[in-house]
């Protein structure tokens, strides 16, 4: 089991890396659409510059990670072993989880078939149209990549022997902090986000998402 939590580890740390800057992405919006396009044209220079790398740095290490996660339950469930991580990182994990698959479906996926991604704008469309869904989705999402990256960081950097790399809930209140201000800062930016794009975004929820009805 040891080699299993070694490589869970190393593709967390290689996952945190883009969670790091898709949630510096997200604490952004607190200075409006200008602020959060502008940091998420820039880093995604970093992680997307091409699609090959996207996979290589995005979807294997979570893959991986997702695995050997579920390895590493069924291992100590069968050694009668109780988790040894935190408790609040292991529920912020099954959130992620079990958002992840709409997520990117809904951000990376869907803005394909349209004319750009996944921006300020398209955020907010689905602000305006489904607030009462939206608002405790994003909070909910953005809170547990934080506690998550924050408090599974710690966990990985023990695993290769860094001592001094625990992280305690203060950090990790911060960290989750700093991104729910993002979000509200969408959700407070969205009535005045750009507007010229909704017709495309209509059309592109109605395609895939046709049970959800739209205002705008």
């Amino acid at each position: 089991m040891a080699r299993l939590v070694r490589i869970q580890a190393a593709s967390g740390l290689a996952f945190g890396f883009f969670l790091l800057l898709h949630l510096a992405t997200t604490t952004a919006a607190v200075g409006g659409a200008s602020a959060y396009d502008g940091t998420l044209a820039l880093l995604r220079r970093l992680y997307r510059p091409t699609l090959a790398v996207e996979l290589l740095l995005v979807a294997v290490p979570a893959s991986v990670h997702i695995a050997c996660a579920f390895a590493v339950i069924r291992e100590r469930r069968r050694r009668g072993l109780a988790p040894d991580a935190p408790r609040a990182h292991r529920l912020a994990g099954w959130f992620l989880l079990v958002a992840i698959a709409g997520h990117v479906f809904a951000t990376r996926i869907v803005p394909t078939f349209g004319s750009a991604s996944a921006d300020f704008s398209y955020l907010a469309y689905s602000l305006l149209n489904w607030p009462a869904l939206m608002r405790p989705y994003y909070v909910l999402l953005a809170a547990a990549g934080a506690v998550h990256l924050t408090l599974g960081s710690g966990i990985a950097l023990r695993v290769f022997g860094v001592r001094r790399a625990a992280v305690g809930s203060v950090p990790a209140t911060l960290a989750a902090a700093a991104v729910i201000a993002g979000v509200m800062g969408l959700v407070a930016h969205a009535p005045s986000a750009s507007s010229a794009r909704f017709t495309e975004f209509r059309a592109l929820y109605a395609r895939f998402l046709p049970m959800l009805p739209t205002r705008y």
